[in-house]
């Protein structure tokens, strides 16, 4: 149990060092060219579409990374 409670915090902590990186990025290379609306739209895709692959990126990461420590 405890095993599964490392890879799942892995997986989170995978997760926000993902979508922080998009956000920063994101706000500041896209956002100033942006009206009020369009950041708006943008902003529920990113939720949409963003969100849930980094969440799929976090979970295979942390699963490759139980893989890999199983194996030794």
């Amino acid at each position: 149990m405890k095993k599964l409670a490392i890879y799942a915090l892995l997986a989170v902590v995978i997760f926000i060092i993902n979508f922080t990186i998009y956000n920063l990025s994101f706000n500041s290379q896209a956002t100033p060219f942006l009206h009020e609306e369009q950041r708006v739209e943008s902003g529920v895709l990113m939720l949409k579409t963003t969100l849930p692959a980094y969440f799929i990126a976090a979970v295979v990461i942390a699963a490759m990374f139980y893989w890999l420590g199983k194996r030794r």
